[in-house]
């Protein structure tokens, strides 16, 4: 008689991360945006704990995704559409129902995602460039590059209006600042800030699931020991530095169990997922405050 053997585990697909990744999202968004219902308030700083893994694995998955994309110019764009969706999406909710269920900011990791692929793309441009010593294709990336500077200095010159000639008009400030942060966002003052991208692009460039646990270790070092260098708490990345962001060295093992294979594709699901789920979080929190009188 023949005994059946359980299958072999052979490690998780980029799909499968990216799930885990999801879950991890969730259960920190939950402290983050439902803090208010008691469950959540009382596990508030364990839910945060949890989620310092979602960033590391969706930027992981992010640079297997720009490794294998049949067109990364396209894959480009369609993570700027999506970024500016959910932009617009934030901006109509927050414009509609802001004053019943609350506002929200304008964070969005997907502008974090697009600057990411972006610098990626742009870099394997130039370094094609030198060894081809084509010097218009060189000259063309370092421009796109050059372009996203001018985006940060456009943000900086934006947020220094002085929106009080407008009055109490609150409403139209808002929404004025609302859709500028759905198309614009400087690549200095994404929700993971500069510090988070450059991770991606070593990550990417490294090539090998290795490499790339060693990038994401380097970089939770960075953010545990950057908290007592004085410069760089007061920089654009002072946000992102000690606990408990250093905590994202939990992603590690996710990393180094990767097999290398796609798995199931459900493309537009993470796209949806991400702004629906932090409004649900927020519709929870409001019929809350209706049964408890709050």
């Amino acid at each position: 008689m023949s005994s059946v053997k359980p299958p072999r585990f052979r490690g998780f697909s980029s799909y499968q991360i990216k799930l885990f990744a999801v879950v991890f999202m969730t259960i920190d968004h939950l402290a983050a945006y439902g803090h208010e219902i008691p469950i959540f308030y009382t596990y508030y700083n364990q839910l945060r704990l949890i989620g310092r893994l979602a960033a590391p694995l969706f930027f992981f998955v992010l640079t297997e995704s720009v490794a294998h994309t049949r067109s990364k110019p396209k894959f480009l764009f369609r993570l700027y559409l999506a970024a500016v969706g959910v932009g617009l999406f934030t901006t109509i909710t927050n414009f509609f129902l802001g004053d019943i269920i609350g506002r929200f900011a304008q964070s969005n990791i997907l502008f974090d995602y697009f600057y990411t692929a972006l610098y990626i793309i742009l870099i394997e441009q130039i370094i094609l460039a030198v060894k081809e010593k084509c010097l218009k294709r060189g000259v063309l990336a370092v421009s796109g590059i050059a372009t996203t500077g001018l985006v940060h200095l456009l943000c900086v010159l934006f947020n220094q209006i002085n929106f009080s000639k407008f009055g109490p008009n609150f409403e139209f400030v808002w929404l004025l600042q609302d859709l500028m942060a759905s198309f614009i966002v400087s690549p200095l003052y994404v929700e993971y800030s500069i510090l988070f991208i450059l991770m991606g692009i070593l990550m990417y460039f490294v090539k090998n699931k290795f490499g790339k646990a060693v990038v994401l270790l380097l970089f939770s070092g960075i953010c545990y020991f950057g908290q007592y260098i004085d410069f760089l708490q007061h920089s654009c990345i002072g946000f992102v530095l000690g606990a408990p962001q250093y905590l994202m060295v939990l992603a590690v093992p996710f990393i180094l169990f990767y097999n290398g294979e796609k798995g199931k594709g459900q493309k537009y699901f993470f796209y949806l997922y991400y702004p629906l789920h932090r409004y649900a979080i927020s519709i929870a929190v409001y019929i809350y405050r209706l049964f408890a009188g709050v």
